[in-house]
């Protein structure tokens, strides 16, 4: 017999955490879990055990949860604990399991009495997993960050002491298909590098567009010749500004973008920012939601407004479809590769008008970018405020700096790429850049495994989702416990 023992602190998943890491990596399934608690977490347990049972439902395993009154302790008297630790951990090692203490989570006493206690009463192992940048990660369960930013240390890291824990090969499960979300796909990753794979080729069929690296950070080397084709993937264009889209590709302005924004924030006017068309497509909107210099005290330091030309050329672009014809197989009558990235410029949109983004609109009998530079012109004059218009184009930059005075303040976004290069970025990045490749290119194959991002039934609503078809993943049972 096998039992687990912790304590429940305010984080649920620092409870939780460390016992799927168990699970999943060491194949280590305890008989029975003992919640030590106090009056202070009661929420806190409750949620823990509901994370615990659907842990045992999705792995087919029977896993007895103790969380009784004799588990509760008063976290102002240390040596209460003490003697409950010592004495339960004591009990269990007499009747002859094999006890696991986890010191992860709870007050740093509370870490300390429990590890004394465990090495005092002959505990078989002793487990911490650590995070780094936990403030980044917090409310997040484990397949949720990446591999990179954790660890489990055991009895011998943290103590030097032999301990019963060893890591063990992952038990695959039978294939199966998944429509996953784009932050879902941090599973995919951080099953791979679990496996041990830290090094894989990104594929449209049998032609190769990429190879990843995966370390603390993670590497993207783009091919030199990228032969796709033009009317299906879009062809090596549609390559780069997925690359752009997604954020491995950075923009080489960006700093001096958070200083434009910093600077006309400070100067007592309302702040509002706006995007042409372009912006949007390349989800310019989600990297500034994503940007923590853009916040105090949990909220943006600035309001969005769109213009209502933006939201026509948009709905315009996502319209446009490929011939039906069977020959095309799954792309028969399916979206266009521009109409595919202009979908995520319409997800954009939503996530704007999601935020309370303003529309705004001049009125005035003119089309593209002059009709959208006017609009934002007279947002900016009827509001008396500054409007920070981003652009990644000329033609639009130039029509919005012959308008600029009256709080019209374009800012165009630059960008260096050159293939053959290696991108550097974060798990996050990459997550994001597999999912806009996927989705602008239809389809990619990522190590042994397939992603379709587009399929005959596919919703708005999937779009808007930010869904892929993930085939062939034989770990089904992690996207079991994250549903």
């Amino acid at each position: 017999m096998k039992a687990y023992v912790t304590t429940v602190g305010t984080s649920p998943e620092a409870v939780f955490n460390p016992l799927w890491y168990l699970v999943e990596a060491y194949d280590w399934v305890p008989d029975k879990v003992y919640l030590l608690w106090n009056e202070g977490v009661v929420e806190q347990l409750e949620t823990v055990k509901k994370l615990i049972k659907k842990l045992f439902e999705a792995y087919g395993v029977s896993i007895k949860v103790h969380a009784g009154e004799g588990l509760k302790f008063d976290e102002d008297n240390p040596i209460e604990f003490r003697e409950k630790v010592g004495s339960l951990i004591g009990s269990l090692k007499a009747d002859g399991h094999e006890v696991v203490v986890d010191i992860t989570p709870g007050r740093k006493f509370m870490s300390a009495l429990l590890l004394g206690a465990a090495m005092a009463k002959g505990a078989d192992d002793v487990t911490y997993l650590h995070l780094d940048d936990w403030k980044s990660y917090i409310g997040k369960l484990l397949f949720e960050v990446p591999m990179s930013k954790q660890g489990l240390f055991t009895k011998y890291e943290l103590t030097g002491a032999e301990g019963a824990l060893n890591r063990k090969r992952r038990e695959k499960e039978a294939p199966e298909t998944f429509r996953v979300s784009r932050e879902q796909l941090m599973v995919l990753l951080n099953s791979l590098y679990l496996d041990g794979v830290t090094r894989f080729p990104l594929k449209v069929r049998s032609r190769v567009i990429g190879d990843v690296t995966l370390g603390e950070s993670a590497r993207l080397r783009v091919s030199n010749n990228i032969e796709l084709d033009e009317d299906l993937h879009g062809g090596q264009a549609m390559v780069k500004e997925a690359l752009i889209a997604g954020g491995m590709a950075k923009f080489r302005n960006w700093e001096e973008l958070v200083s434009v924004i910093n600077r006309l924030k400070g100067d007592g006017r309302p702040l509002y920012i706006g995007f042409d068309t372009n912006a949007l497509y390349f989800r310019v909107p989600s990297k500034l939601l994503g940007e923590k210099r853009f916040y105090s005290g949990g909220n943006l330091i600035f309001d969005f407004v769109y213009s209502d030309e933006v939201a026509l050329e948009v709905g315009n672009a996502v319209n446009r479809k490929l011939p039906y014809d069977r020959a095309l197989g799954m792309y028969s009558n399916q979206p266009t590769p521009r109409a595919r990235l202009a979908s995520l410029g319409r997800v954009e949109l939503e996530k704007l008008r999601e935020r309370g983004a303003e529309r705004t609109s001049s009125k005035e009998n003119f089309h593209g970018d002059t009709k959208i530079a006017l609009d934002y012109k007279v947002f900016a004059e009827e509001k008396k405020a500054n409007v920070l218009v981003i652009t990644l184009d000329d033609r639009a930059y130039a029509e919005m700096e012959s308008l600029k005075g009256s709080g019209l303040i374009p800012f165009k976004l630059e960008w260096d790429f050159s293939f053959g290069e290696t991108f550097e970025g974060t798990w996050e990045e990459l997550r994001d850049t597999i999912y806009t490749l996927a989705v602008t290119l239809g389809e990619l194959n990522v190590h042994s495994y397939k992603l379709y991002g587009i399929w005959h039934g596919k919703s708005s609503k999937d779009w808007k989702n930010e869904t892929v078809e993930l085939r062939s993943f034989e770990y089904g049972r992690i996207f079991r416990v994250l549903s």
